[in-house]
């Protein structure tokens, strides 16, 4: 069973778990790319993490048979296997259009030791062997796509898998024996590594492996990833996938939904996300677009929820502003206003009149006009004045 490195191997595939959008699926809110420059500092970022994994990979055992003179039939086994040097040579992940992405690591080295143990009839005999195996090549494709929570998933399309050259040296009592026959015993090792587990199978051992561990560490962990953030009291945002897969020579677009919701009822959006159009250059890692919709799904949530409301005083204007909050600065607007308490402080206490601030046009509502007399506030009815509307781009 191989499962943490394959998992680190898998995380840099994972840069190509964030998915496009595929026909049908709804437009996102917001849009992350990840260019080729991108994918390659993921390489080399999985590539230093999966170096310092690879020790704690667990070889499969493996057994066989050889016959000694009149002895005829001995049978033995290698177990315990564990890696103790590992050359990562040459790696590359590559996309996949329309389905994924495929990593490769080809022409590796690898050192391992472990135990060995004959058996002829009643008698047993056991030591210690070392291994190099030279010209590691192996080639992954995954399929990648979305689940109905609108969480990514991963998959095994492809894999293949050789062996260059290996090398044993075999230690213990009698193991001079063992090592009249260490030709046969490499290719034996060699062959099962590389043979298929099945005649009517393309799976050989270590894509075997692959697919195990695909199957129950990074399946189970693509279903545990959370979609949903709470932002505080009033609002979350649900950030799930809207699409299938879809990736291009050039870049991985990961569509996310980008909708928010009140933390208290989670009703969906009244309008839908506007399509997106990303840059078609290729110069950085990574692009990020928004469209509107995330601001007009916070701005309803917000507003609802009586929170888009404001005061704007003095103190909230710079000080070398020419326009100051007095009730001379209304003399055009509301002549009344200035004629009846000249040269009076105000405030505002103001809200958007639509939930949606990113339309064409913003409504803004004046509540109120409130006059400061010292240190307190008084709404002057008597003026006549308690609403106005402004309208502005």
């Amino acid at each position: 069973m191989m499962a943490r490195p394959y998992c680190v191997v898998v995380a840099l595939l994972l840069l190509a778990m964030v998915s496009g959008f595929g026909e049908g699926a709804s437009n996102p809110g917001f849009v992350a790319r990840i260019t080729r420059k991108g994918l390659e500092y993921g390489r080399r970022f999985g590539v230093a993490i999966l170096k310092k994994e690879l020790s704690t990979i667990k070889l499969p055992d493996f057994s066989g048979s050889f016959k000694v003179g009149w002895i005829k039939s001995v049978s033995y086994d290698f177990y315990r296997l564990k890696i103790h040097r590992f050359e990562l040579r040459n790696s590359d992940l590559r996309l996949r259009p329309r389905q994924g992405v495929t990593a490769s690591l080809s022409n590796n080295y690898v050192f391992v030791s472990g135990n060995w143990k004959v058996k002829k009839a009643f008698v047993t005999l056991d030591g210690t062997f070392d291994v190099s195996v030279d010209g590691i090549s192996i080639s992954v494709s995954l399929n990648l796509g979305k689940d109905h929570s609108g969480r990514p998933t991963a998959s095994v399309a492809h894999c293949r898998s050789s062996i260059g050259h290996i090398s044993a040296d075999i230690s213990g009592r009698l193991s001079w024996i063992l090592n009249l026959f260490h030709e046969r015993i490499e290719n034996n090792f060699k062959n099962i590594l590389e043979q298929k587990v099945d005649k009517r199978m393309s799976s050989f051992v270590i894509c075997e492996m692959v697919r195990k561990s695909t199957t129950s560490h990074l399946e189970p962990y693509l279903r545990t990833l959370p979609v949903i953030l709470m932002i505080d009291q009033v609002a979350g945002i649900d950030y799930s996938l809207v699409g299938a897969p879809q990736v291009t020579s050039q870049v991985l677009d990961t569509p996310f939904k980008g909708e928010f919701f009140g933390r208290n009822w989670h009703s969906p959006a009244p309008f839908d996300a506007p399509t997106i159009r990303l840059t078609e250059k290729h110069d950085h890692m990574v692009y990020f677009a928004v469209s509107e919709y995330v601001f007009n799904t916070a701005s309803r949530v917000y507003h609802q929820a009586g929170r888009m409301n404001f005061t704007i005083q003095n103190k909230h204007i710079p000080m070398d502003s020419p326009i100051r909050l007095h009730t001379s600065s209304f003399r055009t607007i509301i002549p009344r206003l200035a004629r009846l308490n000249p040269n009076m402080e105000l405030e505002l206490e103001t809200s958007p009149e639509t939930a949606y601030l990113l339309e064409q046009w913003v409504k803004i509502k004046v509540i109120k006009l409130i006059f400061m007399y010292k240190n307190s506030h008084h709404c002057l009815t008597p003026c006549g004045i308690k609403t106005q509307d402004l309208d502005s781009d």
